[in-house]
C-alpha cells in the first residue's frame, strides 16, 4: 500500500488533538443550600483563568480544565459567596455549601428541592418546585394547583385568569376565601372589600408556588382561614443571560417569553415580557395577554439589601358568566353563543423591599407595596329557551349565525338552550365596571435570641393598608355590541386596616414551640352615590356613609418535635375571612341577619374559624422517600354566605376533615437514571352543623327538571321540619306553608324555600365543592438531558349547592358533579448547543385523553354547566444565551 506524503503530518496531528482531549480532566462538584442541604439550580462558578459554568436543576456542575491549580468562586444570588480551590489531581470537589446571606429576602428566594413542603414554614405546606413547573409548561396556576392535596379547582372557561381555588372545602368561585399573593405580598383587586381574584400572574412567569395551610398563615392577611398561595416570580440569574421561550399548540395558542437579566457585583436584575393568546376550548372563549414586569435586587452594603419590582398586565378576554345547559353540553360541548361578551382588564403593581441589619441578631424588613386595577367586563343579557323555540325567538339570522347545529335534531321537554335575550328583535348587553387601587406599608422585625442553649426567634409585623373600590354597573339595551349604557349601580367602598402579628420559635432541646398572636382592625365604607345625588340636601361629600369598624385578635400555637426521619407537629389556630362588599354592610340580631335600618349601625362580625391538625414530614430511607401526612379539622362559624345567591339568613356553622398525603419516591437513582414516582392523595368530608340558609334562586332562576322536582319533594316530606317553604299567595305576595306535605301540584307555585341545619333540621348536609376524594399521581424519568414523564388526576363526585341535590336540573343550574379523570403527559430535551447557549425543547400533552366533564356549576342559575378536560397539545423552546 503507498502512503500519502500527508499521512505522517496527518498522525502527528491527530495524535496532538487526543492528547489534548486526554489532557482535558472533568471537575465536578454540587452546590447546596447550607441551611437546609437542598441543592441550588443556576449558581455560577467563575475560576481565575476566566472560565466557568452553572449548575443544573440539581446542583450538579462540572467543567473541563487542563491539569494544574485553579482558584475561583461559587456565586448564587440571596448567597454568600464562596471561594474554592481545585487541584485536578483531585477533580471531585464534593459538596460545596453556600449560606443564605443575611441580606436576603425569604419571600422571594426558591431552591429546587424535589421536597414538597418548605421547611421553614410551621404546619402544613406545599411546594410546587420549578422543575415541576418546567416540566409541566402549564397553561395555567390552575393545572399545577390541582396537583396539592387540599385542593380543588371550579372549573371555569379560559386560562384562569379568574382562578376558583378551593382549599380545604372553602367556596371556590373566585377563590374569594383564599389569600393570594405574589411574592408575599397581596395579589388581589381588593384583599378586604371584594377578594375575588379577577387577576393572576400568567404562569409562565412562575418560578414555584407555595400553598400555606398551618398555623403560620397568621403571619399573612386578611382571609387566612383556609389556606393561602404565594406565586414566586423569577429572580435575576447568576450570570447574565438572554431568554427567549416560544410556545405553540392547538386552538390557536401561542406564548411568547422574551427576558434579559442577569448580575454585576451585589446588584441582579432582570426586565421580563410575556405575551399569550389562546382562542379557547369553546367558541367565543379567547383570550390575548400581555404582561410586562422589572426587577432589580441589590445588595448596597453587608447589612443592607434592596427589592425592586414593577410589573404591569393588560388582558382582552371573551369571557362568559353563561355556559351550556346538558342539552347543548351533550350535544356539542364547545359551543358558545354569546359572541359580543368581553372582559377587559389593566393592573400595574409595585413592591419595594428593603432589609436592614443593625446587628447580626437584628433584622428589620421594610414594605412599601401598591396596585391600580381596573376592569370592563361586558356580558349578553341571557335567556334559556326550550330548544324547540330557539329559531322563533332569536329569528332565522341570528339562529343561523350562532344556532346553526341544532337543525335536524330531535328535541325533548326538558331540552334547554341558554341564549342572547332578544327586545324588539336586538340582544342587549350589561357592563360591570369595577375601578381598584390597594397601597400599604409594612415593617418587619426578626430578632434572634438564645435561651435553653438553643436558638430562639422572635418575628413582630405591623401593616397599614387602605383600599378604595369603584363598583359600577352599566345597562345598554340598544345592541349586544354596545360599549357604553346608562348606570344602574354606582357604589363607593373605602377601607383602612392596622394589623399585625407577634410570633417566637421556642427551641427546647427536639421540641419546638411557636405562638403566634394576630391582630385586625378595620374600619371601611359604603356608599351609594345614585342614592345620595337624588337628595338635593345633601351637605357634603360624606353623606350616605354606610361605616363598619370592628378589631378581631387571632391567636394560634404549634408544637414540632424533630427526629432523625422527620418532624412530627400538631396547630392550632383561629382563622378569619375578612366582611366583604358582599356581607360586609350587614346588621345581625338574635342570631338573623338583615340589611340595616336607618340609623342602625352595622356589627357584621368576620367568619371565623378553629382550625386543628397533626401531622409528619420529612423523608426516610436514606432520602429514597420524602413526603407529609397531615390530618385537619376545621370548624367555621359566622357563616354568611356559602356559594352565589346562596345566604345564611341564620349564620353558618361548618365542619370540614380529613387526611392529606404527599409522597416522592425514588424509584431508580443509578448511572444517571432516575425514576421518581409523586403521588398526592386529600380524603375530605364536610358538614354544615348550624344555620338557615336561603337559596335565592332555587324558586326564581332555576328551571327544574322532573327529576329536581321529585327530588325536592321527597327530601323536604322525609324531614318536613327542617324546610320552610313559602308559595304564592295569588296577590303578589307569598305565604308559609306550615306543617303540610309537599305534592307535585304544590311545587309550581313555591316561590322560596329556606333549609334550617343542624339538631333541628337537615344533619347530614355536605358544604358545594368538597369531594370526598382527590389523587394525583405522577412517574418522571430523566436521563441525562433528557426528561419525561405521565400523570393522572381523579375527583370524585360533588354537591355544588347546599341543597345537595343529585339529580340535574333542566337548566343545568344545580345537581351533583359526577367523578371525572385526566391525564397529561411530557417529553422535554436539553440541548447545548455551546459554552453560552442551551436549549430546551419540549412536547406537552393536556387532558390527552379528551374526555370531557362536568367541571362546575360556577355562576349557577346564570350560567348552567362549565366544561372541561378538553384536549391540549403544545411544544415549544425555551432558548438561555
Amino acid at each position: 500500500m503507498k502512503l500519502s506524503k500527508r499521512t505522517p503530518f496527518l498522525f502527528f496531528a491527530l495524535l496532538f488533538i487526543q492528547l489534548q482531549v486526554v489532557a482535558q480532566i472533568t471537575v465536578t462538584g454540587k452546590v447546596i443550600e447550607g441551611g437546609n442541604n437542598e441543592p441550588l439550580m443556576g449558581a455560577q462558578i467563575v475560576l481565575d483563568n476566566g472560565s466557568g459554568t452553572v449548575t443544573d436543576r440539581n446542583g450538579n456542575f462540572s467543567i473541563n480544565l487542563k491539569a494544574g491549580n485553579y482558584s475561583g468562586v461559587v456565586d448564587y444570588l440571596g448567597y454568600e459567596k464562596k471561594e474554592i480551590t481545585i487541584n485536578t489531581q483531585n477533580p471531585d470537589l464534593g459538596t460545596i455549601k453556600l449560606q443564605l446571606s443575611s441580606t436576603t429576602l425569604d419571600e422571594v428566594i426558591v431552591s429546587a428541592s424535589p421536597k414538597s413542603f418548605k421547611d421553614e414554614f410551621k404546619g402544613s405546606n406545599f411546594r410546587i418546585t420549578p422543575i415541576a413547573l418546567k416540566n409541566s409548561n402549564p397553561l395555567s396556576t390552575e393545572e399545577m394547583l390541582r396537583t396539592v392535596p387540599g385542593v380543588n379547582i371550579v372549573g371555569d372557561m379560559g386560562l384562569s385568569n379568574r382562578p376558583n381555588i378551593s382549599i380545604r372545602g372553602s367556596w371556590g368561585r373566585r377563590s374569594k376565601k383564599v389569600l393570594l399573593m405574589e411574592d408575599g405580598t397581596p395579589s388581589a383587586p381588593a384583599p378586604y372589600i371584594a377578594p375575588g381574584a379577577y387577576y393572576n400572574p400568567v404562569s409562565d412567569r412562575i418560578t414555584a408556588i407555595e400553598v400555606y395551610k398551618g398555623a403560620d398563615m397568621l403571619r399573612y392577611g386578611p382571609n387566612n382561614m383556609y389556606g393561602a398561595i404565594n406565586y414566586i416570580t423569577a429572580l435575576p440569574p447568576q450570570k447574565p443571560e438572554l431568554r427567549v421561550k416560544l410556545i405553540g399548540g392547538q386552538r390557536n395558542y401561542k406564548t411568547g417569553l422574551i427576558s434579559y437579566g442577569g448580575t454585576w457585583n451585589n446588584l441582579g436584575a432582570l426586565v421580563e415580557g410575556v405575551y399569550k393568546k389562546f382562542d379557547g376550548f369553546t367558541d367565543n372563549s379567547s383570550v390575548e395577554v400581555l404582561n410586562l414586569n422589572a426587577k432589580v435586587f441589590a445588595k448596597l452594603s453587608d447589612n443592607q439589601s434592596l427589592y425592586f419590582k414593577v410589573s404591569g398586565q393588560s388582558e382582552d378576554n371573551q369571557a362568559s358568566l353563561s355556559s351550556q345547559t346538558p342539552f347543548t353540553f351533550d350535544t356539542d360541548p364547545t359551543q358558545n353563543p354569546l359572541d359580543a361578551d368581553q372582559f377587559t382588564m389593566r393592573r400595574y403593581g409595585l413592591d419595594i423591599i428593603h432589609k436592614w441589619l443593625p446587628s447580626k441578631k437584628l433584622s428589620f424588613t421594610s414594605k412599601v407595596y401598591a396596585s391600580d386595577f381596573e376592569r370592563d367586563w361586558w356580558r349578553q343579557t341571557t335567556a334559556k329557551i326550550k330548544a324547540t323555540e330557539v329559531q322563533n325567538y332569536v329569528g332565522d339570522a341570528i339562529f343561523n349565525d350562532r344556532y346553526s347545529y341544532l337543525n335536524g335534531r330531535t328535541f325533548g321537554e326538558e331540552d334547554y338552550v341558554i341564549v342572547g335575550r332578544v327586545n324588539d328583535g336586538r340582544e342587549s348587553t350589561t357592563d360591570s365596571r369595577w375601578t381598584y387601587t390597594v397601597s400599604g406599608v409594612k415593617e418587619t422585625m426578626d430578632y434572634d435570641w438564645k435561651a435553653f442553649e438553643k436558638g430562639q426567634h422572635l418575628e413582630a409585623s405591623f401593616n397599614l393598608h387602605r383600599e378604595t373600590f369603584k363598583d359600577r354597573f352599566l345597562v345598554a339595551d340598544s345592541s349586544r355590541w354596545a360599549r357604553s349604557g346608562r348606570a344602574s349601580t354606582d357604589l363607593w367602598y373605602r377601607l383602612w386596616s392596622a394589623n399585625g402579628f407577634v410570633r417566637n420559635e421556642f427551641n427546647i432541646g427536639k421540641w419546638g414551640i411557636t405562638p403566634i398572636l394576630r391582630f385586625e382592625h378595620v374600619d371601611m365604607y359604603r356608599q351609594d352615590l345614585i342614592a345620595v345625588a337624588q337628595d338635593p340636601n345633601i351637605s357634603s361629600t360624606e353623606e350616605g356613609r354606610e361605616p363598619n369598624v370592628y378589631t378581631q385578635f387571632l391567636p394560634g400555637i404549634t408544637l414540632d418535635y424533630q427526629t432523625n426521619y422527620g418532624e412530627f407537629y400538631g396547630s392550632i389556630y383561629e382563622g378569619m375571612i375578612a366582611p366583604s362588599k358582599v356581607f360586609g354592610f350587614l346588621v345581625e340580631q338574635d342570631g338573623i341577619v338583615t340589611n340595616p335600618l336607618a340609623g342602625q349601625s352595622i356589627n357584621i362580625d368576620p367568619e371565623l374559624s378553629w382550625n386543628r391538625e397533626i401531622g409528619w414530614r420529612g423523608d426516610v430511607f436514606n432520602n429514597r422517600l420524602d413526603g407529609q401526612l397531615t390530618y385537619f379539622n376545621n370548624t367555621s362559624r359566622n357563616f354568611y354566605a356559602g356559594g352565589r345567591n346562596e345566604v345564611f339568613q341564620e349564620l353558618g356553622k361548618i365542619n370540614v376533615q380529613g387526611v392529606e398525603v404527599a409522597l416522592g419516591v425514588e424509584l431508580l437513582d443509578k448511572n444517571q437514571h432516575q425514576l421518581r414516582l409523586v403521588g398526592n392523595l386529600n380524603l375530605m368530608r364536610s358538614k354544615v352543623l348550624a344555620g338557615k340558609l336561603e337559596d335565592k334562586d332555587l324558586f326564581s332562576q332555576v328551571i327544574h327538571s322532573p327529576a329536581t322536582q321529585n327530588e325536592y319533594i321527597n327530601t323536604v316530606n322525609a324531614n318536613r321540619n327542617a324546610y320552610d317553604v313559602y308559595v304564592s299567595d295569588g296577590l303578589g305576595g307569598e305565604t308559609l306553608l306550615t306543617d303540610q306535605t309537599i305534592e307535585p301540584s304544590t311545587f309550581q307555585n313555591i316561590t322560596k324555600s329556606v333549609i334550617q341545619f343542624g339538631e333541628q333540621g337537615i344533619v347530614d348536609a355536605e358544604a358545594p365543592y368538597t369531594p370526598r376524594s382527590t389523587t394525583n399521581i405522577g412517574l418522571n424519568y430523566d436521563y441525562k438531558e433528557l426528561s419525561l414523564g405521565v400523570s393522572g388526576n381523579f375527583v370524585s363526585n360533588q354537591f355544588t349547592e347546599f341543597h345537595n341535590f343529585s339529580n340535574e336540573s333542566a337548566d343545568g343550574a344545580i345537581g351533583k358533579l359526577p367523578a371525572y379523570h385526566t391525564f397529561d403527559a411530557f417529553v422535554n430535551y436539553d440541548f447545548v448547543i455551546s459554552d453560552n447557549v442551551r436549549l430546551n425543547a419540549f412536547i406537552n400533552g393536556k387532558n390527552i385523553t379528551n374526555e370531557i366533564y362536568r367541571a362546575s356549576r360556577l355562576n349557577r342559575a346564570t350560567s348552567g354547566i362549565f366544561g372541561g378536560g378538553f384536549r391540549q397539545l403544545i411544544f415549544g423552546v425555551n432558548i438561555r444565551i
